[in-house]
């Protein structure tokens, strides 16, 4: 690396914190975006005076990890209302509400005015609902960890919420404060870009003569059958209305749950594997209907992992403070479903085409071959049907993959 900084780091091993830009003493790097809509960082060699506290605060050259987790906690907010306001089991929600009212302060996700994903600070419990549920694109954190780390500085307990590599960039420049810093990490499969994203909201928006106003991933609406359901508010006449539906019937979300629009990082991913680098790990609890069958991942349960005496603090004062059902369960439980428990989500062939076409062709064109299911008619049908049916069908398929 020339100058010791990060310049040189290749586009498969920057994940994209932006960390080294908040560290950098002469505020010489930059982040600039690529053809696949990626940011990346870009040193001013200038203006550069080689102190290298880029390299030591990127979580990429300087990634850590706490000792495997011998047990996983099954766990969802009893108070449906809470369950409701986030993902998978609500867990996280209650987290910050548990930090929030002893003084403390939350840093997390959430969409702006313009539906751009930025990392922000909740103070106030009114101010924590934009930073609940799932957001599958890379969040903006420019001026975050500076302003986290103003704030441990100054004796404030603050909750980190972020993907794993997020995490372990804030804990790298914690130092002394570390006690003072707790991290929630969500099981990541990897980040698709904000610029493919706005290009999807557009494509919307042009077709339908429309104004999206909002979004929201993992939607939990009456009549939701699926976990991936989402929803938006469009403006159009003055009037406002919610649009509906399952991640095939939007070309974003279905480009993510085929992995073929992630940042190039996330398929060498460090922290996919079952040691974890936060406090807290929280995920969907896929397969626990195999441990106890009175429940099921689709209905809304955390799969929640305490890696640390500070991990396990804030959870039991959650659990004392508000309602919580929890079930302890040995730690393969959570890892043999959760593929990136164990490794990161794996290439896929079609990614290089995918961005050939996006730099290459009209969008519309890639939304047709890349972003659009090709056998739509048959999520229909399977949408379609009564729930009982679809529990049968999905048993008779378990059945014949167990048996191949």
């Amino acid at each position: 690396m020339k100058k010791n900084n990060i310049s040189s780091l290749p586009h498969n091993e920057c994940c994209g914190c932006r960390i080294c830009a908040d560290v950098c003493p002469r505020e010489c790097i930059s982040f600039i975006e690529d053809s696949e809509g990626f940011f990346y960082p870009q040193v001013n060699e200038d203006l550069c005076i080689s102190c290298g506290k880029c390299i030591r605060a990127c979580p990429e050259i300087n990634s850590t990890y706490n000792p495997k987790a011998n047990i996983v906690t099954a766990a969802y907010a009893e108070i449906k209302s809470d369950r409701d306001a986030g993902s998978s089991g609500g867990i996280f929600g209650l987290l910050a509400k548990a930090i929030l009212r002893s003084g403390g302060k939350v840093w997390g996700a959430a969409f702006d005015e313009n539906l751009k994903l930025k990392h922000r600070c909740a103070s106030s419990l009114s101010e924590l609902p934009p930073l609940l549920k799932s957001k599958y694109l890379q969040s903006d954190t420019s001026y975050c960890f500076k302003a986290i780390l103003n704030d441990l500085r100054d004796d404030k307990l603050v909750l980190f919420s972020g993907t794993p590599c997020q995490c372990d960039a804030i804990k790298n420049i914690a130092g002394k404060y570390q006690d003072k810093l707790i991290t929630v990490e969500v099981v990541c499969h990897g980040v698709p870009s904000q610029s493919l994203f706005d290009k999807c909201i557009k494509n919307i928006e042009d077709r339908d003569k429309c104004k999206i106003t909002s979004f929201s991933f993992r939607a939990k609406y009456k009549g939701a059958l699926h976990p991936q359901a989402f929803s938006y508010v469009c403006k159009k006449n003055g009037n406002e209305k919610t649009i509906k539906g399952l991640h095939y019937q939007f070309p974003f979300y279905f480009g993510f749950q085929k992995y073929i629009t992630l940042r190039p990082s996330c398929y060498s991913c460090k922290w996919a594997r079952p040691e974890r680098t936060a406090d807290i790990t929280l995920a969907d609890f896929w397969g626990i209907e195999n441990y106890d069958s009175s429940l099921n991942a689709k209905q809304g349960v955390s799969a929640v992992i305490l890696n640390t005496d500070k991990g396990v603090d804030l959870f039991n004062n959650a659990l004392q403070k508000e309602n919580i059902w929890c079930e302890t369960l040995p730690i393969e439980a959570a890892i043999e479903n959760n593929g990136c428990l164990k490794s990161p989500t794996p290439l896929k062939k079609e990614r290089e085409d995918f961005f050939t076409a996006l730099r290459t062709k009209p969008f519309d064109e890639v939304v047709d071959s890349f972003l659009t299911s090709k056998k739509q008619w048959i999520f229909d049908i399977y949408y379609g049907m009564p729930s009982f049916l679809r529990r049968i069908i999905r048993k008779v398929m378990d059945q014949r993959m167990n048996y191949e």
